[in-house]
């Protein structure tokens, strides 16, 4: 890992970061011709993922004081902040060493509860990006007619009525 740089969920900080997950996908649209193979005219990106996995002892001191010690023990204060995270929906920022990433929600939390675990806590949390977009109000002009059953006018000139032509004359022959 790069000097300096920290993995961390928001701001915190756990004992270990054990493994994490880089994923970033381009979906490529295929569209069937009449004849020959798909072609391939479009791409657009996925929102990114990350998956992390951390670890959390009880017997050591935090890495930043006072950060997971709102419970009994650290490793639940630990996994009690990651459901918060998760529960309060809010877009997180999320920083490694290959990236930084915004807009982060908790996608999944898995936190396995077994004897290795006793004194501890390793979960494993996965992120995806919200991708947020704003959008524009637009007011219009008052457009409305004082009297909605009347159209306006086109200037199309004088339209003169032609006779019909000799080939259909032909074929409508004895109908005239």
């Amino acid at each position: 890992m790069a000097v300096g740089i920290r993995t961390d969920i928001d701001g915190y900080i756990f004992d270990a970061v054990l493994k994490l997950d880089h994923e970033r996908r381009l979906t490529i649209t295929d569209h069937p011709v009449e004849e020959g193979a798909n072609i391939a005219d479009h791409a657009f990106a996925e929102p990114k993922s990350v998956s992390i996995e951390v670890g959390m002892s009880d017997v050591m001191d935090s890495i930043v004081d006072g950060q997971f010690a709102h419970r009994s023990t650290r490793s639940i204060s630990a996994f009690d902040v990651l459901c918060r995270l998760q529960a309060e929906r809010r877009p997180l920022t999320v920083t490694t060493k290959l990236a930084t990433y915004t807009n982060m929600l908790i996608e999944n939390i898995t936190a396995p509860d077994d004897f290795k675990t006793m004194h501890g806590l390793k979960a494993t949390v996965f992120l995806r990006e919200v991708i947020i977009v704003s959008s524009d109000t637009v007011t219009l002009p008052d457009r409305t007619s004082a009297d909605p059953h009347k159209t306006g006018n086109t200037n199309a000139g004088a339209v003169q009525p032609e006779p019909p032509s000799s080939a259909l004359h032909n074929v409508l022959g004895g109908l005239w």
